[in-house]
């Protein structure tokens, strides 16, 4: 049994403290999951930040702040923190809550269906 600190470093491992000939009577028991590996370094994503100031990066909501709406922002990955960086300054720096993977890397531009309604053609 592993000791873990909320930073997610290892503080001890302990023996198990339910004997080997009773583990198979645990109810509710299953086998650790293996945390896949981490990547080196920091990973760079784009995001559009929404009308209403936020952003989503690996199932976590960022609140970037109203007046950044509808900029694309950079954000910089890291094990415990991701970074905000919208036009060339640092926007936000928020601790990292989820343990997600992360499978956008870009920002996509805004859909058809709204730039026809914004558009004079588009009536």
């Amino acid at each position: 049994m592993a000791v873990v600190s909320h930073d997610g470093e290892l503080l001890r491992i302990v023996p198990c403290p339910v004997p080997p000939e009773d583990r198979h009577r645990l109810r509710g028991a299953r086998r650790a999951r293996s945390v896949p590996p981490q990547p080196d370094g920091p990973i760079t994503v784009q995001r559009r930040v929404s009308c209403r100031g936020s952003l989503m990066v690996a199932r976590q909501e960022i609140h970037a702040g109203i007046i950044h709406a509808g900029k694309t922002a950079t954000i910089i990955c890291e094990n415990n923190h991701f970074q905000v960086i919208i036009d060339g300054e640092t926007a936000a720096m928020v601790p990292r809550t989820t343990i997600s993977d992360i499978h956008r890397y870009k920002a996509n531009a805004a859909d058809k269906r709204s730039l026809a309604r914004l558009s004079p053609e588009g009536r």
